[in-house]
């Protein structure tokens, strides 16, 4: 089956991250601008900017995580966007990207660690969860090789991710911050699909037509 051509916005997102990845790589001074202006860093580390909050998605640090990042997008942010229409879609991958960036800015406030948050993994949690509630008994085959429902591959990457999580603490390295800040993009996306179920965004107060006059 030909792959198709993705909708605007996800089609937009992957030419973005792949130009900045393959430039960066070809050009080491940009490079470095793209670490130092784009990441997220902490607030208290002296190279925090505003932007960097929603910028930060769209810098990789390698290939691998770019490669994963970009895949997830398109097969999963393909059909949100569809599903969903463009407004909805950007309004969730905002919810992932924020709700992220405060949970990464929260804890390396309290933990004092100077990591820099980077990557597409906050939005492509949160799509992880749209995936388990919209569709959790579509059957995919995890890594290729297990044949397993949705919700169940939800579960089991959350599990993975705590489990990198544990080990970068017990190792004493920062890695463990940028887990739980993707972590923190999925209670994004499943805050957003609540906030979604209780007041929908295209919910109108009804109100009487103005040719009908009311008759006491």
């Amino acid at each position: 089956m030909p792959l198709q051509l993705p909708p605007p916005v996800t089609r937009a997102l992957l030419i973005a991250c792949t130009v900045l990845l393959f430039l960066g790589a070809a050009i080491r001074p940009l490079q470095s601008l793209e670490l130092q202006w784009l990441t997220l860093f902490p607030v208290f580390s002296g190279a925090f900017w505003p932007w960097q909050i929603l910028a930060y998605p769209f810098v990789h640090l390698d290939g691998l995580g770019w490669f994963f990042n970009m895949l997830m997008l398109y097969f999963m942010g393909s059909r949100l966007e569809e599903l969903w229409g463009v407004r909805r879609y950007v309004q969730f991958l905002l919810a992932c990207t924020v709700m992220a960036a405060a949970v990464f800015l929260l804890i390396t406030l309290a933990f004092g660690t100077i990591v820099p948050l980077a990557g597409m993994a906050s939005a492509v949690f949160g799509m992880l969860v749209a995936f388990g509630i919209l569709f959790p008994h579509q059957r995919i085959l995890l890594y290729f090789v297990a044949e397993v429902t949705m919700r169940t591959a939800v579960w089991v990457f959350i599990g993975i991710e705590l489990i990198m999580m544990i080990g970068s603490m017990l190792g004493g390295g920062g890695a463990w911050v940028g887990v739980v800040a993707s972590l923190g993009g999925a209670l994004g996306g499943y805050l957003m699909l609540l906030y979604w179920r209780w007041r929908p965004p295209s919910f109108k107060r009804r109100k009487s037509p103005p040719h009908i006059r009311r008759v006491h």
